[in-house]
């Protein structure tokens, strides 16, 4: 059950981090830097759904991307390469890092329904 909670925290500290989103709209470099935050804890979300107990470190981006693939439909995961490619990317643009991230969360939702 612990993992469960820490996966909802993940997801819902995630969720925070995105209504600041529109308020530094204005920072590409912060709004990519969030985005880029938010998006590191959503996997994490689904990450936690595969450890009981967690592990004595923090899983690198490697490890968290490997687990998340493993729990979403093929679909899903199109559609979380592409998003990481728009966040990660070296010139996003603000409205697209805001609607990929929208879209991503949207994807974690489905996936953390059942415990929601």
């Amino acid at each position: 059950m612990v993992y469960y909670i820490r996966a909802k925290s993940y997801y819902r500290y995630a969720l925070d981090l995105f209504k600041d989103l529109p308020k530094i709209k204005k920072n590409p470099s912060e709004l990519q830097k969030k985005a880029q935050e938010i998006f590191n804890l959503g996997l994490k979300a689904i990450w936690a759904l595969s450890y009981v107990l967690p592990p004595e470190k923090p899983p690198e981006f490697k490890e968290l991307w490997e687990k998340t693939v493993e729990s979403l439909d093929s679909d899903d995961v199109a559609k979380l390469e592409k998003i990481r490619n728009t966040i990660f990317s070296e010139k996003p643009e603000e409205e697209k890092i805001i609607e990929n991230i929208r879209e991503f969360l949207e994807i974690i939702k489905k996936v953390l329904k059942p415990l929601l």
